[in-house]
């Protein structure tokens, strides 16, 4: 039996013992090997620093990388780079120190690079930072159809977003989704994930409606 009190220390506060198989990236964070692995039995851990990334999108469950905002620049891009390497369920954990960083610009910062979800623990000299990719609500919905029915439905949203035969591409999306069952929830918080413009989302909103679908992007 794992005793949380002692294993759980620092960013692994945020990770609860789990048996499963999940891909864990340690970057420039590999003192944390040890205990990931006692919690993580059954995981694939990968350690790299962070001029190494693997390039696979949608690769890891959980990336830990405790120094990222402590030290250089071009903050945004690097955190949108791990979010890319990130499943729609995975999470991000790193650190700060407000001698550095006010909470308020943390968050900004993450929810520009299109974390969904952000939790803060109080740590000694620190404050600890969990990023979701997603909120736990669209990474179950996400989960309910195949990668590959996914993979299509966000290559036909994005044709339809940058106008490369808008319609035709819109008319196949509506078919995918019939031919999928998938849901006006589910397509509704699908396409607030990938589509940037919001002239875009009104087209798609716009012409759904024709089609006897309702669309709700939250405004």
């Amino acid at each position: 039996m794992i005793d949380d009190g002692d294993e759980r220390r620092g960013l692994l506060k945020f990770v609860p013992p789990i048996f499963l198989p999940v891909k864990v990236l340690l970057i420039d964070s590999e003192e944390y090997f040890p205990d990931v692995r006692k919690l993580l039995p059954d995981a694939q851990i990968f350690i790299t620093s962070e001029q190494n990334l693997p390039t696979s999108p949608k690769t890891f469950e959980l990336i830990i990388a405790q120094e990222l905002l402590t030290a250089g620049e071009d903050f945004y891009l690097r955190l949108l780079r791990l979010n890319r390497l990130l499943k729609d369920s995975g999470a991000l954990l790193t650190q700060f120190t407000e001698k550095i960083w006010l909470k308020a610009r943390i968050v900004k910062l993450l929810s520009d690079a299109t974390y969904k979800e952000i939790h803060f623990l109080p740590d000694e000299n620190f404050w600890l930072v969990k990023a979701c990719k997603s909120t736990a609500e669209v990474a179950a919905l996400k989960e309910i159809f195949t990668p590959e029915v996914r993979a299509e439905l966000s290559r036909l949203l994005h044709r339809v977003e940058y106008d490369i035969d808008a319609e035709e591409n819109f008319q196949r999306l509506i078919n995918l989704c019939e031919r999928e069952g998938i849901f006006d929830e589910y397509l509704s918080d699908f396409i607030n994930q990938v589509v940037v413009h919001d002239s875009a989302k009104n087209f798609l909103k716009v012409r759904a409606e024709s089609f006897g679908r309702k669309l709700n992007f939250g405004e």
